[in-house]
């Protein structure tokens, strides 16, 4: 599949191109902003609406809020299945462009900047003092408007009742912008270049032209968009936590900045997520952890937006049906906004806190606190002749060396590229990347072991190159030698310096700030520890668990360095110990 035509694809799934007849009950409107910047604004009614007050239902995109044939004129339909479902049960909805996208004036001086968010207390208060609306409002959406749905609970508008974000992001430097401080270019690159194409409105790439919002089209406010940044080339000029992404600062850009904003609201949160979609799990339970806003959680073991299953012990190269299904994942977004919204009892208070997929079992788990009762966590060591121990190692001087093999990879089906709209395939069979990585392993483990939230990984490592980066994955090898991807975590060397965050209390935290940056000094030895990413799975008695070490994934990560072949020295020994810490429940 060529680059343009794998966009045009993303065009139609992140712009809802789903077979639905476009609604004809919808008005259009530009609604002044901060600043007086005019944002375009799309109202849908009920098929059968009589003029009655009802709830407004929000979703702010920078994926165009609507389409037209770039010929005629005509709107091209532009609703999905979940808006549909709204629709049909008495919400009107209400889609945004955000300032500087579709047919919206001004220009993005970042994604999700401080202005965009206040931005949305403009549109939220114009909406409620219409003769449509019965003065309550909520906001849903996956992926980019998964967070803006988030971010509208930072505004405090009072009318703003509940909101539903979608494998949202939490904390952008880490997940999607810059994972493990590295630049993933395999997904930044074609997300880049897609947007550009929408905010210029790219008639010839996309084939499809902007929804204008009255007879004349918007060629003024696409003009203001020629402003934009370039997101890949602002990317790379940001490095770290602290630089600027356009014209804010990573930190200033994201739920993480607005916390005390967002909780002071007290607006109920549905959060969806997927245990394998880039680092929304991260985020989510970092959120109900420490956001105090009521909130419920459904952890999926799904791509990115639930469209497909991603278990590794299900999935292999065909895509599988989603669990919850689509159906049941519309009732239960439905539920939650009738509940507090509509005022009608849906049985959410009775709802747990949250509900997760445990790997593994195949089956969803429950808890009204996180991380679960009874969590403890344990060591396995890393030991001769690859092996992964509880005991300590005896050895005065073991020590492994691992020749960096650039060709190591996820593939492209991985918890990074669905970020753009891919499934996730081919993690079930890991033993090919495997040879091609410095393993270690248990013996089979003797009685089922459960592992449920944030394991650490910590190595004793030193290197012939100032420069490098580092991923480590935690595999299920069962009884047959056939290993499985559970979850992955990895640094780019120059931040291995530890730093003190009250969200990270028995987790390694890196502040990937520039002064906190530095070169590995060549052959020296440096405890590098850091945490992979969450999950929670049964290892069955019989199964082993592994840990594989690489230096690079070529089809997503960006090589470090750019020249040179370094060679790691994992050290595991009396004095110099590495080790993997798995919190496990009892």
């Amino acid at each position: 599949m060529t680059a343009k035509r794998f966009l045009l694809i993303l065009f139609l799934l992140l712009t809802y191109q789903f077979g639905f007849p476009q609604a004809d009950n919808f008005k259009s409107y530009y609604i002044p902003a901060v600043n007086g910047t005019k944002l375009a604004m799309d109202v849908y009614f009920p098929e059968d609406y009589n003029h009655q007050k009802l709830p407004v239902l929000f979703e702010f995109t920078r994926y165009w809020r609507g389409k037209e044939d770039p010929k005629t004129g005509k709107p091209i339909a532009s609703l999905n299945k979940l808006d549909k479902y709204f629709l049909d049960h008495d919400y009107i909805l209400a889609k945004v462009d955000v300032r500087g996208t579709g047919a919206s004036y001004g220009v993005r001086t970042a994604e999700y900047s401080p202005t965009e968010v206040k931005d949305a207390w403009y549109i939220v208060d114009w909406v409620v003092n219409q003769s449509w609306s019965d003065g309550k409002v909520g906001a849903y959406g996956t992926s980019y408007s998964g967070t803006t749905a988030e971010l509208l609970c930072a505004t405090e508008h009072p009318a703003i009742k509940a909101v539903i974000p979608g494998w949202s992001d939490f904390d952008v430097y880490e997940s999607p912008t810059r994972p493990y401080g590295m630049i993933a270019t395999s997904f930044i690159a074609t997300w880049s270049q897609f947007v550009d194409w929408l905010d210029q409105n790219s008639v010839e790439n996309l084939r499809a032209s902007v929804r204008r919002v009255s007879e004349d089209f918007p060629t003024d406010a696409i003009k203001e968009h020629k402003n934009n940044p370039i997101v890949l080339e602002t990317v790379a000029k940001a490095p770290y936590k602290d630089s600027k992404f356009g014209g804010f600062k990573f930190e200033e850009i994201d739920p993480l900045h607005w916390k005390k904003e967002i909780s002071e609201s007290n607006v109920p949160m549905l959060v969806l997520t997927s245990w394998l979609d880039a680092g929304t799990a991260e985020g989510t339970l970092l959120r109900l952890q420490h956001f105090t806003n009521p909130q419920k959680v459904v952890l999926m073991p799904t791509s990115h937006g639930g469209r497909s299953h991603a278990s590794p012990f299900l999935v292999s190269d065909s895509i599988v049906a989603p669990v919850p299904s689509v159906t049941e994942q519309l009732r239960l977004q439905l539920d939650f906004f009738d509940h507090y919204i509509k005022g009608n009892d849906k049985g959410v208070d009775d709802w747990p806190t949250i509900k997760y997929y445990n790997f593994g079992e195949e089956s969803f788990k429950q808890s009204d606190i996180w991380p679960p009762k009874g969590q403890e966590r344990i060591k396995y060591y890393l030991d001769a002749n690859g092996e992964l121990k509880a005991s300590t190692p005896n050895e005065p001087q073991g020590m492994d060396e691992y020749i960096v093999d650039f060709s190591v990879s996820t593939g492209t089906n991985n918890r990074w590229t669905t970020q753009m709209g891919k499934p996730i395939l081919n993690l079930d069979n890991r033993n090919a990347s495997d040879s091609l990585m410095l393993t270690y392993t248990t013996a089979p483990l003797a009685e089922p072991l459960q592992i449920t939230g944030t394991s650490v990984i910590s190595l004793s490592l030193s290197s012939t190159h100032e420069e490098g980066g580092i991923f480590v994955y935690l595999e299920d090898v069962d009884p047959t030698g056939k290993s499985r991807y559970i979850t992955e975590g990895g640094l780019l060397l120059e931040h291995r310096k530890l730093s003190k965050n009250d969200m990270f209390k028995e987790i390694p935290y890196h502040s990937f700030r520039k002064s906190d940056a530095s070169p590995m000094p060549i052959n020296k030895i440096e405890e590098v520890s850091f945490k992979l990413h969450p999950t929670s799975i049964l290892i069955k008695k019989g199964h082993a668990i592994r840990i594989a070490i690489s230096g690079a994934d070529k089809d997503t990560f960006d090589i470090v360095p750019t020249e040179g072949t370094p060679t790691l020295n994992i050290y595991r020994n009396k004095t110099n110990k590495s080790f993997l810490e798995l919190p496990i429940i009892k």
